[in-house]
């Protein structure tokens, strides 16, 4: 049975991309997971509404004004007018916040996820339910309009001035609580050209992801523009251009050695280090400094009631100066990341303490990473 060219291709570009898959490397990642199609994300949106329903738990209208004007504003848009200078005391109404992705290729009536924010004074969300809030985008246009019942993932209760909370109270989750109303203008598949991005600047693997692509002898030709973009060059046409990133999202790419980095969280002190971080030799010396200061207050009375004297409350104050540790050890060479743990743990320091020893050897040129501070 004879095939034709059209069908020979297409079986070379499926034998091809099996191949490709079959003979990957063990550190190989999917193309998928290592870059983002550009043009093709979400977009933030925001509204303001109210939650009613709650249970004694809303804002206090003496301190959140804006609730009282939201509510005689949504009330008169329903045909009902609040007399002015009406004090209304509420209690199971809160002004909220609400915040939803707006995904790409979204279409009208696509329900979409809302988190609903307290911005007032309520104590508590939950049993509340979100009245009808439009979301705006950036460009000042509605394109959903929410509204549901709220879940909220904490509990609490107060009685006599007591209280008791697990987990967070001023905040919900409405799924699927919000409805598309407009549709974003796309131009996928338009032009000839599509452009991926890597998640993480590397020239090595834009070049391996351009070649990997290349390889496959499909309908389109990739070339790596820097270390983060890679160009495709593709048929104006959204079916073919679904069909091939279709194929080519599952193709198997080698992301060979990444840079050796370091990261360190200065407010929790959480220090992470990948594989591929280094030691050279050093020397290390590590001490405590600690400083206390006593304030005491003395108080002198008269023997007796009668003496004529008078109380007097005088500040005694100690200080005194501790200094620990501060004995010179040696950090050999690591190549692994397993001989930089023991080299490390040598040193006995605390997280905090390791935070400041890495930063010094880095200066010192022992440590071979990047430094990261987050």
């Amino acid at each position: 049975m004879w095939m034709t060219a059209s069908h020979f291709c297409r079986y070379w570009r499926v034998l091809v991309l099996a191949l490709v898959m079959i003979t990957a490397p063990a550190g190989a990642e999917r193309l998928r997971d290592l870059v983002d199609i550009q043009g093709v994300r979400d977009n933030p949106l925001i509204g303001y509404g109210l939650v009613v329903g709650l249970d004694g738990t809303g804002d206090q209208t003496t301190q959140t004004p804006f609730t009282t004007q939201s509510l005689t504003n949504m009330l008169s848009q329903l045909g009902i007018t609040v007399p002015s200078g009406t004090n209304m005391q509420l209690k199971n109404v809160a002004a909220v916040m609400v915040t939803a992705e707006y995904p790409a290729f979204a279409r009208a009536g696509q329900k979409i996820d809302v988190v609903v924010s307290s911005m007032g004074s309520a104590k508590s969300l939950r049993g509340g339910t979100l009245l009808m809030t439009p979301l705006k985008g950036a460009d000042n246009q509605v394109y959903a309009l929410a509204q549901g019942n709220l879940l909220v993932g904490g509990a609490g209760a107060s009685s006599g001035g007591s209280r008791v909370q697990v987990n967070q109270l001023a905040g919900g989750r409405i799924n699927g609580g919000a409805v598309i109303e407009r549709e974003l203008p796309s131009s996928f598949g338009t032009s000839r050209t599509l452009t991926l991005t890597l998640k993480e600047e590397n020239f090595s693997l834009a070049q391996r992801v351009s070649d990997a692509i290349n390889g496959m002898n499909g309908m389109a030709t990739a070339k790596a523009v820097d270390a983060r973009t890679i160009v495709l060059q593709l048929p104006a046409d959204n079916t073919a251009q679904v069909r091939f990133l279709s194929e080519i999202q599952d193709i198997n790419v080698n992301v060979g050695e990444m840079d050796a980095k370091v990261i360190i969280n200065s407010r929790t002190g959480s220090v992470v280090m990948n594989r591929n971080v280094m030691l050279d030799n050093c020397a290390v010396a590590q001490g405590s400094l600690s400083v206390v200061v006593n304030n005491q207050q003395n108080v002198s009375q008269p023997n007796t009631p009668l003496a004529g004297g008078q109380t007097v409350v005088t500040q005694q104050t100690q200080i005194s100066l501790n200094q620990g540790g501060g004995s010179l050890k040696n950090v050999r060479s690591s190549a692994s990341l397993s001989s930089v743990i023991r080299a490390l743990n040598t040193l006995g320091a605390t997280p905090n303490d390791l935070m400041s020893i890495l930063q010094a050897m880095h200066s010192a040129g022992c440590l071979q990473a990047t430094l990261e501070i987050i």
